[in-house]
């Protein structure tokens, strides 16, 4: 039997964590550019994952407010 070939679609990535937003807006592009009939589909994953972790943030913040307002005493 021959060997099967093995096909992969990949991109090798190196960020520089310095600049994480223009890396990744790069990343981003390049995938979206390689993709373009799953663009939308692709944006609204990123969009979905990244309220989410907006979300989260927002919601620790609020927290830490909170707990500073109540050790300082101050009334909501």
């Amino acid at each position: 039997m021959k060997p099967v070939a093995k096909i992969k679609s990949t991109l090798d990535i190196q960020l520089d964590l310095t600049r994480p937003v223009e890396d990744l807006t790069e990343v981003i592009s390049a995938v979206i550019a390689s993709q373009p009939a799953r663009r939308k589909e692709i944006l609204t994953g990123l969009d979905i994952a990244v309220g989410n972790a907006l979300a989260e943030i927002q919601s620790q913040e609020e927290k830490d407010q909170k707990t500073n307002d109540d050790s300082s005493g101050k009334v909501s």
